[in-house]
C-alpha cells in the first residue's frame, strides 16, 4: 500500500514547477474567489448591534477607543477584536512616554521586533526573525523601503508625526503584496478639528551633543484642515565616526467633503547623514593597500507624496483612490581613516510612483474590501572603486512595474468572526503571485478571544541583482489567546509556524522552518503603577536537514515598571535579545556580546497644566548599568548616558 503524504508533502506539492504554474493558478483563483464569493451569501443578514457594543470589552482597558480599528491587514479600518492576524498597535502617548526620537528606536520596544541599533541611520531590523527584506514599511500608504534591497531606513522617520503604529507578524501578502514577514504601518496625525491652531514645541539635549528640536502645528480654516511638522536630530556619536544629522519636514492637508469624505495631500521630506564607523579591511587586501582600516560615511534624502480621496457613495459603500510618488537619493562613501583618500563611491538613486483604488462595502455581518494598485519603480546604482584593486562593477540598474487586484470579506456574526483574503499580483521582473489567507476569531466569552490565521504570502527579488535575493514564498499559521480573565492581568499569547522557499541565510538557499511563540502580558493599573512583560522565542531550521540556523534571533524579553498619574510619569524598561550569531562569519570574528538587559529610565513631570496649554520635562537614562548587546564589535552600544528636554503643547 502506498504511502499516505505528510503534511509538508501536501504543503509542497502546492509550488509547482514553473511550466505548471499557469494551470495551477487558474485552480487557485477559482478556489479562492469561490470561497470568497461563498461568504457573500449572507449579505442580507441585519447587523447585529450587541455584537458591535461588546468588541471592545476585551480591550477597552488598555486601548484608547480610538486605537480599536486597524487597517493594516484588510486596507479597511475593522475593530482589532475582529481581527484573526497577530497585530501590535503602538500609540502617540506610549511614543511620548518612551522620549523616542525616530521610528527604530520605538520598534526596538515592541515584543517580536527586533532591532539592531548601531548609531546614526544604520539600523539593522526584523519581524519575528523575517528579515528586513520580508518586511514592507509604510508611512501614510508609502513604502519606505528602497527598491534595491527592500531596507527601510527606520532610523531616519521621525515620530513627533506619529498617531499610531500598526505592526502585523506574519504574511500580509493578500493586503499588500510583497510582504513576506508582515507590515509596519506608520499612520500620521490628522488636522485639529478647531479654528484655533494648537501645536506642539519640544526640545531635548544630551551627552556626546546629542540635540533633539521638534515642532508641529495643526488646525483648521474652514473646510480646510492642516497639519505642519517638522525638526532636526543630530549627535557627535558614541562611536568613533559615527556622528548623525537629520532633518525632517511633513505637512497634510485635508479637505472636507462634508459628510461623503475629504481629499488628502500629504509631502513628507526626510534627509540625513551619518558615519557608520570604522571598518577594517578584508585580510586579502592589506598585501595591496597601504593602510588597514577605513571609514564611511552615508547621506540619505527622500521625498514622497501622496494625494486620495475618500468619497461615501452610498450608505454602505465607500471609494478610496490614491497616488502616490517617491524619490530617494543614498550615496556612501569609504574612505582611509589615515590620509582620508577615497576607497569607493556608491550612488543609488530611485524613483517610484503609483496608484490604488479600492471600494469598501458593509452590510450585514460583512466588510467586503476589493481594489487594485499599481506601482512602477526604476533604480540606479553606480559605485567607484579605488583603482589599486583593479575591479570597476559595472552600474546596476532595474525597473519593476506591478500590478495588483485584491478583495476580502470580515463576516462578523455575534461573537465569531472569519476573513477570507485572495491577491493576485503581476510584476514586470518576477512573474505572477497569488496570496490567500483565511483568519477566524472566537469570542469565548466577554474577556476572552481566541485567534487563527492561516496566511500564504512572497517578497519580490531585489532589482540590485543580487542573485542570492530572488523572490521567495512562505505559508504560515499563527493561533492564539488574549484575555483578561486573570484578575488584574491582560495576556496575549500566540504561536506560530512557518515554512519559506528559497530563502538566503547565511551564503545558502534554503527551505526555512521558524516555530515559536510569544507572551505579551500587563497589569491593571493600581496606585497608577503597573507592569508589562513582552518575550518571543523563535526556533529556526532547515526543513530539509533539520539543522538550527544561526543568525536569526532566537529569544527576546521586554520588561518594564510603569508609573503616571497624569503630572508624574516613569517607566523603567529592560531589554534583552540572544541575537544567535557564530563566532564567524565569511572568516570573520565579529566578537558579538549580548549577554546583557540593557535598562532604560524614562521620567516626565507636568509642570505646568492650564485650560489650553501644558509644560512636560521629561528625562532618560540610557544603559543604566553599562551592558553590552551588539552583533558585530563594530557596532558597540553606546555605555551609560543621558539626555533631557521640554515639551510644550496648547
Amino acid at each position: 500500500m502506498p504511502e499516505s503524504p505528510s503534511i509538508n508533502d501536501v504543503i509542497e506539492s502546492s509550488h509547482p514547477p514553473l511550466g505548471s504554474r499557469a494551470n495551477t493558478s487558474l485552480i487557485r483563483m477559482v478556489i479562492s474567489a469561490l470561497l470568497v464569493c461563498f461568504t457573500l451569501l449572507f449579505t442580507g443578514a441585519p447587523p447585529l448591534h450587541a455584537a458591535e457594543e461588546s468588541d471592545s470589552n476585551l480591550l477597552e482597558l488598555y486601548y484608547e477607543p480610538s486605537d480599536l480599528a486597524v487597517s493594516a491587514a484588510t486596507r479597511s479600518p475593522r475593530p482589532l477584536s475582529r481581527s484573526a492576524e497577530d497585530i501590535t498597535v503602538v500609540t502617540a502617548a506610549e511614543i511620548e512616554a518612551q522620549n523616542a526620537h525616530n521610528l527604530a528606536e520605538v520598534l526596538n520596544r515592541v515584543p517580536g521586533v527586533q532591532v539592531d541599533l548601531r548609531g546614526g541611520l544604520v539600523t539593522d531590523y526584523s519581524l519575528l526573525g523575517s528579515s528586513f527584506r520580508h518586511v514592507l514599511v509604510l508611512v501614510d500608504g508609502v513604502s519606505m523601503s528602497n527598491l534595491s534591497d527592500n531596507a527601510a531606513v527606520i532610523a531616519q522617520i521621525p515620530v513627533g508625526n506619529i498617531e499610531r503604529i500598526e505592526i502585523v507578524k506574519g504574511p500580509a501578502s493578500t493586503a499588500w503584496g510583497s510582504a513576506l514577514g508582515g507590515v509596519i504601518n506608520v499612520i500620521t496625525k490628522s488636522p485639529r478639528e478647531t479654528a484655533i491652531p494648537g501645536g506642539s514645541a519640544s526640545f531635548s539635549g544630551g551627552e556626546r551633543g546629542t540635540r533633539d528640536a521638534q515642532g508641529e502645528l495643526t488646525g483648521t480654516m474652514g473646510r480646510l484642515g492642516y497639519y505642519l511638522s517638522g525638526g532636526n536630530v543630530r549627535s557627535d556619536g558614541f562611536r568613533p565616526h559615527n556622528a548623525s544629522d537629520s532633518n525632517n519636514l511633513y505637512a497634510k492637508l485635508l479637505w472636507s467633503l462634508r459628510d461623503k469624505g475629504s481629499i488628502r495631500f500629504t509631502i513628507n521630506y526626510l534627509k540625513g547623514a551619518a558615519g557608520e564607523g570604522v571598518f577594517p579591511l578584508p585580510a586579502r587586501l592589506l598585501p595591496i593597500l597601504s593602510e588597514g582600516t577605513v571609514t564611511s560615511d552615508l547621506e540619505t534624502s527622500r521625498l514622497t507624496s501622496t494625494l486620495a480621496l475618500n468619497y461615501h457613495l452610498t450608505e454602505r459603500l465607500a471609494l478610496d483612490l490614491a497616488l502616490k510618488g517617491s524619490l530617494l537619493d543614498a550615496d556612501s562613501r569609504r574612505y582611509f581613516l589615515t590620509s582620508g583618500d577615497t576607497f569607493q563611491l556608491v550612488d543609488n538613486k530611485e524613483e517610484a510612483a503609483g496608484a490604488s483604488a479600492l471600494l469598501t462595502w458593509r452590510q450585514g455581518l460583512h466588510t467586503v474590501v476589493g481594489g487594485m494598485d499599481f506601482d512602477h519603480g526604476h533604480t540606479k546604482t553606480s559605485s567607484d572603486t579605488f583603482t589599486l584593486l583593479g575591479t570597476f562593477p559595472a552600474p546596476s540598474e532595474g525597473t519593476n512595474d506591478k500590478w495588483g487586484f485584491f478583495l476580502n470579506d470580515t463576516i462578523a456574526w455575534e461573537r465569531f468572526t472569519l476573513t477570507p483574503a485572495l491577491r493576485y499580483d503581476r510584476t514586470s521582473r518576477d512573474g505572477e503571485f497569488w496570496s490567500q489567507s483565511l483568519g477566524a476569531t472566537v469570542n469565548l466569552t466577554d474577556r476572552t478571544l481566541l485567534r487563527a490565521n492561516y496566511a500564504r504570502g512572497y517578497s519580490l527579488s531585489t532589482i540590485n541583482f543580487d542573485p542570492a535575493f530572488t523572490n521567495e514564498r512562505i505559508w504560515a499559521i499563527h493561533a492564539g489567546i488574549e484575555t483578561t480573565e486573570i484578575p488584574f492581568l491582560w495576556l496575549k499569547a500566540g504561536w506560530f509556524r512557518n515554512t519559506a522557499r528559497d530563502v538566503a541565510v547565511n551564503g545558502e538557499r534554503l527551505r526555512l522552518l521558524k516555530e515559536g511563540f510569544e507572551v505579551e502580558a500587563r497589569t491593571t493599573p493600581f496606585f497608577d503603577t503597573w507592569l508589562s512583560l513582552g518575550y518571543v522565542f523563535i526556533d529556526a531550521r532547515n526543513a530539509d536537514t533539520d539543522r538550527r540556523l544561526q543568525e536569526i534571533p532566537r529569544q527576546t524579553w521586554d520588561l518594564g515598571l510603569h508609573y503616571d498619574d497624569r503630572t508624574f510619569r516613569g517607566a523603567l524598561l529592560g531589554h534583552y535579545i540572544w541575537w544567535n550569531e557564530p563566532s564567524t562569519r565569511g572568516g570573520i570574528a565579529f566578537n558579538a556580546r549580548y549577554d546583557d538587559f540593557i535598562w532604560d529610565l524614562n521620567l516626565g513631570w507636568k509642570a505646568y497644566k492650564g485650560q489650553n496649554a501644558e509644560a512636560e520635562l521629561f528625562f532618560t537614562g540610557h544603559n543604566l548599568f553599562n551592558g553590552r548587546q551588539y552583533t558585530n564589535e563594530i557596532f558597540v552600544n553606546p555605555s551609560r548616558w543621558f539626555e533631557g528636554g521640554l515639551r510644550i503643547k496648547w
